[in-house]
């Protein structure tokens, strides 16, 4: 009878009866632990967005006032949560969280934005710096258009590990000059016709002091590789992948950063921001290390 009642239970979606227990036992209670199915990638992310939107709410609808740039900080407890705002921040594709995440909602907050307008990010294990809008562990410097963001240009260098180039390291002064060309010869003469007029230069075959042993590597960089541009906004140093340089043209553009990662470089226009000790290697064989001064 019992178990008639059982089955006419499970037919209506009814839970079966619960099993005597002895007298005198406890009846032990199983919780299961909630399960979130919300990736935590995207919420962080969100999070960051609402939190950028939320600290310009006085720049809404001020077109008089636009942001020329913006600092974001964060700090992080543990690897764990540097990896995943990492990974919010798609830092393995520069440029990607500012233009396809960020720009588009600043604007549709009506958020006046400078044409070259640019976003920083900073993982922190300490604390947020003075003098930004804070909330939790998130911090904000706004940039506003005019501000003078640079008091003094830092300077650079290339020093050439593989390869072998006219000079063993080559200052990049942005008193002089704000973009520094990458490539094979001096003045290489392109497909197109136009001469490259190369700022760091690793020697061609035939070219006086050219060494077959030493300029091996020097067969794999394309006569316009790719090109750093100083940054006077935000002082920093940006590589980008010239022409030659791209995956279209057979070559290639590494970055070997100075914590282990390999960032590769196959898109026009996108570029990667250098740090201190980063390695940058041109077709597979030439390496330069980049240092600030």
């Amino acid at each position: 009878m019992k178990n008639l009642i059982n089955k006419l239970r499970k037919s209506f979606g009814l839970a079966d009866e619960e099993e005597t227990t002895t007298v005198g036992q406890p009846t032990t209670v199983h919780e299961e632990k909630p399960v979130s199915f919300v990736p935590a990638t995207p919420m962080k992310r969100d999070a960051i967005i609402k939190f950028i939107i939320q600290a310009l709410n006085p720049y809404v609808d001020e077109k008089s006032m636009s942001v020329a740039g913006l600092r974001f900080y964060m700090v992080c407890a543990d690897q764990e949560q540097e990896e995943a705002a990492r990974i919010a921040l798609y830092t393995d594709k520069p440029g990607m969280f500012k233009t396809e995440q960020l720009e588009r909602k600043l604007l549709n907050h009506f958020i006046q934005l400078e044409p070259d307008w640019f976003f920083e990010y900073h993982l922190l294990k300490d604390e947020l710096p003075e003098g930004c809008i804070q909330q939790g562990n998130f911090g904000l410097k706004v940039i506003r258009a005019g501000d003078r963001v640079v008091e003094k240009f830092s300077t650079a260098c290339l020093q050439v590990l593989v390869g072998q180039a006219e000079q063993f390291e080559y200052i990049l002064d942005p008193h002089t000059q704000l973009r520094f060309n990458i490539g094979r010869s001096k003045t290489p003469q392109l497909s197109t016709g136009k001469v490259q007029l190369n700022d760091i230069v690793f020697l061609a075959v035939g070219e006086p002091g050219f060494d077959e042993v030493a300029g091996r590597a020097n067969l794999h960089v394309s006569r316009n590789h790719a090109y750093i541009v100083y940054d006077p906004k935000t002082d920093k140093f940006l590589l980008y992948p010239d022409k030659g340089g791209l995956p279209d043209s057979g070559n290639k553009i590494k970055v070997h950063t100075v914590d282990d990662k390999i960032k590769t470089l196959n898109m026009y226009g996108i570029a990667h921001q250098l740090q201190e000790g980063d390695q940058i290697e041109l077709g597979g064989e030439a390496i330069l290390r980049f240092r600030k001064n």
